[in-house]
């Protein structure tokens, strides 16, 4: 029997096939089991049992079973290196002149790279407040009124 991994396809002992979605040792028994996720709906979970997730799949597709039912049929497909482990992103392209195949020259600076400017028409600066003279009369004309 082949050492089992996550992502293998297996075949169970009754015929069923399914992937390999955990191994290990769970909280709900001990020993090792192998967590797969079905083909069909005739499973027992959804990756999880008493509370405890192992792993996602549909409700009626996850079961758990012991590494002897399964066996390997298909090995997982082949993940492309990424650099030691370090994932590289992938940045803008460059604006760069080129002379000749695959010669850069130089880079071009962009005359409208330092401030973006709107399109839009600049909006007219609000007017200054004018003070809203005072409905009341001040208490100096109020006295001389009342003389």
């Amino acid at each position: 029997m082949s050492e089992l991994a996550v992502g293998q396809t297996v075949e169970l002992a009754d015929g069923r096939i399914a992937i390999v979605r955990f191994i290990g040792q769970p909280h709900f028994a001990t020993g090792e089991w192998v967590g797969v996720e079905l083909e069909d709906d005739s499973g027992k979970n959804d990756g999880s049992v008493q509370g405890e997730r192992y792993f996602d799949c549909e409700m009626g597709r996850g079961m758990f079973l012991r590494p002897a039912a399964v066996t390997v049929i298909a090995q997982p497909a082949p993940v492309p290196p990424t650099n030691n482990g370090t994932a590289r992103r992938v940045g803008r392209p460059s604006s760069a002149v080129l002379q000749g195949p695959g010669k850069r020259l130089s880079s071009v600076p962009d005359a409208g790279a330092g401030k973006r400017m709107s399109m839009n028409a600049a909006s007219p600066s609000p007017a200054a407040r004018m003070s809203r003279p005072n409905s009341r009369p001040s208490s100096l004309l109020r006295v001389c009124l009342r003389l």
